[in-house]
C-alpha cells in the first residue's frame, strides 16, 4: 500500500476517534450487534406450499418462535421469491427463485458458512472478512494470504476508544468482551452457500463480482458493510472499512450507514446473553488468577501493541476535534459509497 494512502486512513481514523469525545464512543461494528434489527427478507410462495405439513409449520411459526428474519406471504406464482429487505415492496431485488420444499426453504435460511460467521461474531470477533472464492486455487490462495497479512497489521495497531462508563449514550448491551479482532473465512460456489454468496453481493451486485474473487466484510447481526472485486481492493480499502467500522459511531440510525442484511437464522437476544455470560466468567477467571494485584484496569480496550503515531493527544481543542473527526468520518463514508457505487 501506497505510504500517503496509508497515512490517509489511519489519519481519517484518528478523527474519528478524537470526534468521539463528543458523541457515542461504542464502535460502529459493536453498536451493531448491539442495537440494529437485521431488515427481514421477504418470501413470496404458491398457496400451494401449505399443504405441505412441515412447510405449514414453520410459516405458522415465523415471527414468534422461530428467530429468522424473515416474513413470508402468499405469492401468485407457482414458484416461491425470496427478496431482499426493501421499503418498496415493487421494487424488492429477487435473491432466489425456484421450488418451494422443505430441505430448498432450510437452504434459503440458513448454511454452514452463515452458522460461521454467527460464531465468530459472537466469539467477539469485530469484522469477519468473507472472501468468495472464483475455483481459481492460485488466485484465491494468494488473495487469502495478502488478506490476512493486512488484517494481522490491523490487529496489531489499532486501538479502541475507551468507552465513558458513566455517558449513557456508549452504554455496551449484552454480548461478548470488546476488542480488535478480524478474521476472513473463504466461501466457495458450493450450491450449499449459493443463496448467501448472492445475499453477500447485496441487491444492486457490481458486474466484476461475476468475473472473479471478490471480498464481503460483516459486522453486527449479520449485516454486510460492502462487496468489492479483490483484484481492486487493497491494503487501503481494506484498512479503510476495518478503521470505519472501529471508529465510534457517529451516526447510529441504522439507515443512515452503509450495508445490507443478511438472513440469518440467529436469536441474537439469546445468544449474546450467553455471549455475556462466557465474557464475564473469562473476566472473574483472569482476576482470579491475577490475585490480588489486578487493580482497575479497562476491559474496554484490547490490543497488542499501539505504536507512538496514533496516540491522541487530550490537550486538543474540543471544536477542532469536533469538525476534524466530522470531515474524517464523512470522507470515508462518501469513499465506501463509491466504493459499492
Amino acid at each position: 500500500m501506497a505510504p500517503l494512502a496509508s497515512f490517509t486512513a489511519m489519519f481519517a481514523w484518528l478523527c474519528c476517534v478524537a470526534f468521539s469525545a463528543e458523541c457515542c464512543t461504542v464502535p460502529v461494528f459493536r453498536y451493531g450487534l448491539d442495537n440494529w434489527q437485521a431488515d427481514a427478507y421477504r418470501l413470496e410462495f404458491p398457496p400451494a406450499a401449505m399443504q405441505d405439513g412441515k412447510l405449514a409449520d414453520f410459516f405458522r411459526n415465523l415471527g414468534t418462535a422461530l428467530p429468522v428474519n424473515l416474513e413470508a406471504k402468499p405469492g401468485t406464482g407457482t414458484e416461491a421469491r425470496l427478496l431482499f429487505p426493501h421499503p418498496e415492496e415493487a421494487k424488492s431485488p429477487v435473491v432466489w427463485t425456484g421450488a418451494l420444499t422443505p430441505a430448498s426453504l432450510a437452504a434459503l435460511t440458513d448454511s454452514p458458512a452463515r452458522r460461521e460467521i454467527a460464531r465468530r461474531i459472537l466469539t467477539g470477533e469485530s469484522v469477519v472478512w468473507v472472501l468468495a472464492e472464483s475455483g481459481n486455487k492460485a488466485e484465491d490462495d494468494a488473495i487469502a494470504a495478502r488478506v490476512e497479512k493486512r488484517l494481522r497489521y490491523l490487529e496489531q495497531v489499532a486501538i479502541l476508544q475507551p468507552i465513558d462508563p458513566n455517558d449513557p449514550t456508549s452504554k455496551l448491551g449484552p454480548g461478548p468482551e470488546l476488542r480488535v479482532k478480524f478474521s476472513l473465512l473463504r466461501v466457495s460456489s458450493a450450491p450449499a452457500e449459493a443463496v448467501l454468496l448472492k445475499m453477500l453481493a447485496g441487491p444492486k451486485p457490481a458486474a466484476e463480482l461475476a468475473t472473479g474473487p471478490w471480498l464481503a466484510a460483516v459486522f453486527g447481526r449479520g449485516r454486510v458493510l460492502g462487496a468489492w472485486p479483490a483484484a481492486d481492493f487493497g491494503d487501503a480499502e481494506i484498512e479503510e472499512a476495518c478503521l470505519f467500522l472501529l471508529g465510534a459511531c457517529s451516526c447510529q440510525v441504522k439507515r443512515q450507514n452503509p450495508g445490507w442484511d443478511m438472513l440469518m437464522n440467529v436469536n441474537w437476544t439469546e445468544e449474546l446473553q450467553v455471549a455475556a455470560e462466557k465474557a464475564s466468567g473469562a473476566a472473574a477467571a483472569r482476576v482470579t488468577n491475577r490475585g490480588s494485584n489486578h487493580t482497575n484496569e479497562s476491559q474496554t480496550v484490547t490490543i497488542t501493541s499501539t505504536p507512538a503515531s496514533v496516540v491522541v493527544e487530550q490537550n486538543v481543542s474540543p471544536s477542532i476535534m469536533l469538525w476534524l473527526g466530522a470531515g474524517a468520518c464523512v470522507a470515508v463514508g462518501l469513499f465506501l459509497f463509491a466504493r459499492r457505487s
